[in-house]
């Protein structure tokens, strides 16, 4: 083993814990009986095997080590600051050194490794130095100072980052220390239990989506979709997608000689510069549920057309005064008011951005060239985004460390994890584009990230070359036809005005449900009370199956998300039906069935404010 490694990697910890440094010095007698071995995977990567006896087991891809922690980070996504991080198990260091390279070091990280012979062989071996200098990573160790995790686990786990909480095992760990994770996880979830206990916000903090879709309703009635933009709009012109990217204050001014010879389509983040370059599209996608108004708040903007998701943020819904354009988004209430008539709403595919939809849009709508602008998917000059969004004037950012990918006019770009992923919908979007249909895809982003399948082209240049018919692409618009009758909008309607009585049912079940827990709660082993359990769990079979075939439970589903993390029965009924499971169960029941009743009495009165005002 190194020693010279180990030393480095303790010199490390004591910059931020010296105390647990000096425990792993000192430690002589290991109760461990794991031993641990250094391999090689096939691709080249080092990873630990762990063995006991004659069973063996592989920490770890032994033929490709490499891929799966891309594909683990790319899953993570970009996480904020501040968000909680638990990481099971350490391995060979590979997940860890992935995850502090790829974070803030806000980010809080907290790694327990059931096995000190598999920590110290990660000490002895694996270099850590950098990454446990630069950031106070908190390690709980078995046989070192595993009575520190409660104390970590309740200083790095909030009400306010709860939203952002990620437990993540390491690969094979459960298979080998099953029970250790088990406490484990099951301290975790007691204490996000309390949390959400404690803070009565915890339960509401997803109502903004059901708040999002209920009130958008009313505008769904009217019978816009994107099918019927597709009928109304010529697809021999071209389409221009701009989006705001940084490299869009190069050539935004360019797009004025584009106005009324091809359908210019703007993502919400790129309205403010759009206008303030007098540019008005002629529309706009907007699909974040929680997407800060300030962004479209700009005189004038609130004439364009919007296209939407229908959980798309109901304040820029509300604000816009020319038509609401909607799509199926999965979501129950807005399909069943289609489907009641006959129709169909339709769908646009989803890549993770607005930009994503947008594109998926456009080309589900026919058009033949679609001419990207402001598409960078990197960062061009050190921004990510064109002055006049978020900011007046954005600022520099230090991309040093970033990811690099391939760029249009020079070899690499700094990019982010996410907009990696949405350059890589784009690069896979349009491969299948082009092989189902003759479709040119113009790049006229003058900056950025190289996306494949795309024609670089200077912005005004292929203006100049596309864009020759006139056509008033407001007016189409404007002269689009609702997809329902007047006859079949007061049936849309006075569905809408049963759904606070549905969620007055689900109430109501929901209480009957926490009765029958409660009676569980008192049943006793032996023959006779497995007989009781088996009545009572077909009763709250029954009642739960009441409760989830309504329509309007969906969104009662969605707002309990927290709910998540507080009812794992599925857990302890894989388990013997022994008294202290039973009570176990109960217990979780009942806690979920209150949240359930709150839950449905939250959206019922939502739903009386949205939609009983409905003409």
């Amino acid at each position: 083993m190194g020693t010279g490694i180990f030393e480095q990697n303790l010199k490390a910890m004591e910059k931020w814990y010296p105390g647990f440094a000096a425990m792993l010095r000192e430690k002589k007698e290991l109760k461990d009986t794991t031993e641990v071995f250094t391999e090689q995977s096939w691709d080249g990567e080092l990873i630990f095997r762990i063995q006991q006896g004659e069973r063996r087991l592989y920490l770890g891809g032994k033929r490709n080590a490499k891929k799966p922690v891309e594909m683990w980070l790319e899953r993570l996504g970009a996480l904020p600051k501040y968000a909680p991080v638990f990481l099971f198990g350490a391995g060979s260091g590979a997940y860890l050194k992935a995850l502090a390279g790829s974070t803030g070091k806000e980010v809080n990280i907290v790694v327990y490794e059931p096995s000190i012979r598999i920590f110290l062989h990660l000490l002895h071996e694996v270099d850590l130095s950098e990454e446990i200098e630069g950031r106070p990573i908190a390690f709980i160790v078995e046989e070192i100072n595993a009575e520190e995790f409660e104390p970590v686990m309740n200083k790095v786990v909030v009400f306010e980052n709860l939203v952002f909480f990620k437990e993540e095992i390491h690969p094979n760990y459960k298979e080998w220390f099953a029970g250790e994770l088990t406490e484990k996880i099951k301290l975790l979830q007691r204490n996000i239990e309390k949390i959400l206990m404690n803070e009565n916000t915890g339960r509401r903090f997803s109502a903004y989506l059901a708040n999002n879709i209920l009130s958008n309703m009313k505008y769904v009635c009217e019978g816009y979709h994107t099918k019927g933009l597709m009928q109304a709009i010529p697809t021999d012109a071209p389409a221009i997608l701009v989006s705001a990217g940084p490299s869009l204050n190069k050539n935004v001014h360019e797009l004025k000689k584009a106005k009324n010879k091809a359908f210019i389509v703007a993502v919400d983040t790129a309205i403010k510069p759009l206008i303030r370059a007098g540019i008005k599209p002629d529309v706009f996608l907007t699909i974040d549920a929680r997407k800060p108004f300030a962004l479209v708040d700009i005189e004038g903007a609130e004439t364009i057309p919007v296209i939407a998701p229908t959980c798309a943020c109901a304040a820029i819904i509300e604000n816009q005064k020319g038509k609401k354009i909607f799509y199926n988004d999965g979501y129950g209430i807005p399909f069943h008011i289609y489907s009641m008539n006959g129709k169909v709403l339709p769908d646009v595919s989803s890549g993770g951005s607005v930009a994503c939809s947008a594109f998926s849009m456009l080309y589900k709508m026919g058009f033949r060239t679609i001419i990207l602008v402001g598409q960078d998917l990197a960062y061009s000059d050190n921004k990510s985004h064109a002055d006049g969004t978020f900011q007046e004037k954005m600022p520099e950012e230090n991309t040093k460390n970033m990811i690099k990918v391939k760029g249009n006019y020079v070899d690499e770009v700094p990019t982010r994890r996410d907009f990696r992923v949405f350059l890589e919908w784009f690069n896979m979007y349009i491969k299948g584009a082009k092989e189902h249909r003759d479709i040119r895809v113009i790049n006229a982003t003058e900056g950025g990230a190289f996306i494949e399948g795309t024609e670089l082209w200077a912005l005004k240049d292929i203006i100049a070359e596309t864009c020759q018919k006139e056509v008033c692409f407001s007016e189409k618009i404007e002269q689009m036809e609702s997809a329902f009758s007047e006859e079949e909008r007061k049936k849309a309607v006075e569905y809408l005005h049963t759904i606070p009585a549905e969620y007055e049912e689900i109430r109501k079940n929901a209480k009957l449900l926490e009765k029958a827990y409660r009676n569980m709660k008192k049943v006793s082993a032996g023959s006779k009370g497995k007989r009781e359990l088996q009545k009572i769990l077909k009763r709250i079979k029954k009642l739960t199956n009441q409760c989830r075939r309504r329509e309007a439970y969906q969104l009662v589903d969605m707002t309990m998300v927290p709910a998540e993390y507080i009812i794992r029965s599925e857990y302890f009924l894989e388990n013997e039906n022994t008294e202290e499971n039973i009570k176990e169960i109960a217990r979780e029941g009942i806690l979920y069935t209150e949240i359930l009743q709150e839950c449905a009495e939250l959206l019922k009165k939502i739903a009386e404010e949205k939609l009983l005002p409905i003409a």
